[in-house]
């Protein structure tokens, strides 16, 4: 039996020396014939010190490394953590690519200067100047100085994530009673069992390596900082030497080595945490966005305020209403779900309003009076008397269209009965936004219309008041006759009359123009 076994027995005792020669089909044994070869190829390099392979710790000097590496950052950190606003550093660097005349122009662009001018500058003077400043700084960006610009801002992104990493962490690992941003003296470095440290070492590799990058212009950054920083962050001969040290142990690979056999995986491979971000583009963007939207928002604060003081001449209230469903209210269960909204719902409520309380009245008693009874010819008196009548159709024409937009109107209810479909058929919004979209369609006819009638009244009204102050009337032969009929002086009547039209056409041009 044993003289069997014996074969056997030489036999296996070959084979663990082929295994240990020569690669394994088993992954195990493969495994750790690999660890120990990366444990003697650490063994080699010139940063050997840093870890003890049999132990599995990681030694004093890789702290010391923290440490020196620690200190010389440490300005650059406490500034980042200290910056209010992140966003700064981006701009300085923008700031920085930028001519004389571009940095005027930013200044015209600024909120704050736009604000100022909308209170003297026309709303169209305005606009017009505001997108030629806008051209003008956009078309002195060339390719070259928005790829200083690139340039600058990534090798700003790998010094700042190099100088923001967690230095203080890692050594608190190696000396518990270490305080953070303590210089005067080197901390007590005690050996500490590697895999606590791991996560950290990978970490740090992932933004230590980011700067060792050749094409990064770190002259470029540094005098960045010197024209736009008030102190020195770091020096550039002390940055270069840190950037000369990671590279060494780069090629080393020693740090490398030592992550693969602390983790006991040889496939390991750094990866970099580098972000990289072109900045002009966006910043443009933002620029003509942010500038676009403050135009808009000036407009429409305008157009309001315009419309408020006009309504309170005319009604008496700054937001008088008529109708009951062409309303704002309407628009709430549209926006939830992002369709098309009324859009017209401000002008036509006050047209109807306008229609009601001064056609039907004030016009009417005017029109009732001077046309009617006036003695002049029809084909002069032709224009205002058929404006008249079309407005007076006008009106019960909107009445209609508003009753249309109820629950149990034809476009209202069709907008209710399809609004839960929505959220799973898109056929159903496409139809709702074409049911609004027809809804403002007829909106807008109704207040361009109505408004180029009220132009034709208030032209001839003009030409009456010019015509009732003539000595010999040219116009309408019986002035005179027709005073009789006005409490009010027919001239005091007239130019109210035609004042309360003016201002009317005027609010109505701000929502059609």
């Amino acid at each position: 039996m044993e003289n069997k076994k014996a074969p056997q027995e030489k036999e296996s005792f070959f084979q663990s020396i082929i295994a240990s020669l020569f690669k394994s089909s088993n992954p195990d044994v493969e495994k750790k014939r690999r660890l120990k070869l990366i444990a003697k190829n650490i063994a080699k390099t010139k940063y050997h010190s840093f870890y003890r392979a049999a132990s599995g710790e990681m030694l004093a000097p890789f702290g010391k490394l923290i440490f020196d590496l620690y200190k010389m950052i440490s300005p650059a950190q406490m500034m980042f953590r200290n910056a209010q606003n992140p966003a700064l550093f981006k701009r300085q660097i923008i700031n920085y690519v930028m001519s004389e005349q571009q940095l005027a122009m930013l200044e015209d662009l600024d909120e704050q200067k736009i604000l100022e001018l909308a209170k003297n500058v026309p709303m169209a003077k305005l606009q017009q100047d505001i997108e030629h400043k806008l051209q003008v700084f956009t078309n002195e960006i060339t390719e070259t100085k928005a790829g200083n610009a690139d340039g600058i801002m990534k090798a700003f992104t790998c010094f700042q994530d190099f100088c923001n990493f967690d230095y203080y962490m890692i050594l608190k690992k190696f000396d518990s009673t270490y305080k953070e941003f303590s210089f005067n003296a080197m901390p007590r470095l005690e050996k500490v069992n590697a895999e606590y440290v791991i996560d950290d070492m990978k970490d740090f590799l992932s933004v230590a390596y980011s700067i060792t990058d050749d094409s990064i212009d770190w002259n470029s950054l540094f005098e960045m900082f010197k024209a736009t920083q008030s102190r020195e962050l770091v020096s550039l001969g002390n940055w270069k030497k840190i950037v000369a040290k990671i590279k060494n142990i780069q090629l080393s690979k020693s740090l490398d080595l030592i992550v693969q056999h602390i983790c006991e995986d040889p496939s390991y491979e750094t990866k970099l945490s580098y972000r990289y971000e072109s900045i002009i583009e966006p910043f443009i963007d933002k620029l003509e966005n942010d500038t676009h939207t403050l135009l808009s928002k000036i407009s429409t604060e305008q157009k309001e305020s315009k419309a408020s003081s006009i309504c309170m001449q005319i009604f008496g209230t700054a937001s008088p209403k008529s109708l009951k469903y062409y309303v704002p209210e309407f628009n709430a269960p549209l926006e939830k779900k992002d369709l098309s909204i009324l859009e017209y719902t401000e002008p036509l409520n006050y047209f109807k309003t306008f229609l009601v309380e001064f056609v039907k009245k004030t016009i009417r008693e005017y029109y009732d009076v001077v046309v009617i009874r006036g003695q002049w010819d029809a084909t002069l008196s032709a224009p205002m008397s058929n404006a008249y009548q079309e407005l007076l159709k006008l009106s019960d024409e909107i009445t209609n269209f508003d009753e249309m937009m109820s629950e149990d109107g034809m476009m209202g209810s069709k907008i209710k009965t399809l609004l839960p479909k929505t959220a799973h058929d898109a056929g159903a919004e496409n139809i709702i936004n074409r049911v609004v979209s027809d809804a403002n369609d007829s909106a807008r006819g109704y207040i361009i219309q109505g408004t180029q009638n009220l132009i034709t009244i208030g032209k001839t009204v003009k030409q009456l008041i010019e015509d009732y102050a003539l000595p010999k009337p040219v116009i309408v032969q019986n002035w005179k006759e027709l005073d009789k009929f006005f409490e009010t002086p027919l001239k005091e009547f007239s130019v109210n009359l035609y004042k309360k039209i003016y201002l009317f056409v005027q609010l109505m041009q701000t929502y059609i123009s």
